[in-house]
């Protein structure tokens, strides 16, 4: 931002000087609008004009969905028809509670407050389904895989906000730790699926 307002007072003096015509102004100055709206922080589609205020978002919004996945799983340990899945899935639903319980420490230690909630149309249908003892481990497994057919793309909004990130090592190294053990998750229920649809 302080170079688009350097540039600005630049293009002003020469503007007043008459070193460059009233278009040829006007043209600089749109062009600069259009850079300085593009300065910022983008995470999730949303950008954000401090480092610290997005690192927040994506602390809690991470945290959210962490949270909803450790109680959904749990639920699908309960009725799992499957031993060997059983087994995996209570160390991923550790994970993610895990997961969801440091980054709610991170985003205190920032003096943030956890704001993000799931929509209650996602968890009306999706804590329902894998409470259902009458859908198969397979069943569930392929729901899971076909929205995480690509791990690096389904990461994506996340690495990408961390490769922003300068200033807040703490949080950057956090997160990057957090999505290696995401990767681990997504490999075995990739795999666990790939096995029992043999």
């Amino acid at each position: 931002m302080a170079t688009a307002d350097f540039e600005a007072r630049q293009l002003l003096k020469a503007y007043r000087k008459g070193l460059i015509s009233d278009d040829l102004f006007e043209e600089q100055m749109q062009e600069l609008g259009k850079d300085s709206s593009s300065e910022g922080y983008m995470y999730n589609g949303t950008c954000h004009t401090t480092e610290k205020e997005m690192v927040m978002a994506l602390l809690d919004e991470f945290r959210c969905g962490e949270n909803f996945a450790a109680e959904y799983l749990n639920r699908w340990v309960e009725v799992s028809d499957q031993e060997c899945v059983k087994g995996g899935l209570r160390v991923v639903q550790q994970r993610e509670s895990y997961h969801a319980s440091i980054l709610e420490a991170r985003l205190s230690e920032l003096g943030g407050d956890p704001q993000c909630t799931v929509p209650s149309e996602r968890r009306d249908k999706e804590l329902p389904y894998f409470a259902d003892a009458n859908k198969t481990d397979l069943e569930k497994l392929q729901s899971i895989a076909a929205q995480l057919s690509d791990p690096a793309a389904a990461l994506k909004p996340l690495t990408d906000a961390i490769a922003q990130i300068q200033d807040d090592q703490h949080s950057k190294e956090l997160l990057s730790s957090l999505v290696d053990d995401e990767m681990s998750s997504v490999k075995w229920l990739l795999n666990t699926c790939e096995t029992l649809s043999k």
